[in-house]
């Protein structure tokens, strides 16, 4: 099992009100909602793959409704295994990165595949980054 530690990188310029505040749910999400089960540091992002088996999970990500809208956020991966994973907006392009210009308190749905090499090294289950940089009211 593969597991994605979320880090955040925010840029603040004058939007009036509260900052941008951006969260990842998992589970039953349904883009344009705000439905999901919020990803915490209890329930991770994980993915459960074999060799040769790509696995694909469905996330949402959504500024909470308390905060401003997010804008030009970058989704992007890290860490020792990456290149075992591609993410994608709509799961037909796969990328190492992918951006959304705007993102407010509803749903936006993406997803993450992992797809370990052959001769993967299972030993080596160091944990990988999901990175997300934006720019966010304040």
């Amino acid at each position: 099992m593969i597991y994605f530690k979320t880090s955040t990188s925010v840029g603040v310029f004058s939007f009036g009100g509260f900052m941008s505040v951006l969260s990842i749910y998992g589970g039953d999400v349904t883009a344009g909602s705000i439905d999901g089960d919020l990803i915490t540091t209890e329930r991770k992002i994980a993915l459960k793959g074999t060799r040769g088996n790509p696995v694909t999970k469905t996330y949402a990500l959504r500024a909470i409704s308390t905060s401003k809208p997010a804008c030009v956020v970058k989704i992007t991966l890290d860490g020792s295994q990456k290149d075992w994973f591609a993410i994608s907006l709509d799961g037909a392009r796969w990328e190492q990165r992918i951006d959304i210009p705007y993102i407010k308190d509803e749903n936006v749905l993406f997803f993450i595949k992992c797809n370990i090499p052959e001769d993967a090294d299972y030993g080596d289950n160091t944990a990988n980054f999901l990175n997300l940089d934006y720019f966010g009211g304040v």
